[in-house]
């Protein structure tokens, strides 16, 4: 009895109480978004600095080779 008079005294309270409160599922849900869209995010920005990375990788290779050919075609004036 004293159990069921509690339940029913917390629903009360809660549902006069909600406007100046947030509710801890509500808190919950808001940090599992939060989380989520961070997580999405970090996993963009991965994605796109191995990208950059990989991009990178083939500038360098691309201005070595260009440097290669420089020193070749001053060797190669008389």
């Amino acid at each position: 009895m004293a159990r069921h008079f509690r339940v029913r005294a917390v629903r009360k309270l809660d549902d006069v109480l909600s406007p100046h409160y947030v509710r801890q599922e509500e808190v919950d849900r808001a940090l599992q978004e939060l989380t989520r869209v961070l997580g999405d995010r970090f996993d963009a920005e991965a994605e796109a600095m191995a990208v950059l990375g990989q991009r990178l990788t083939v500038l360098t290779a691309l201005v070595e080779q260009l440097q290669e050919e420089l020193v070749e075609l001053r060797a190669a004036r008389p």
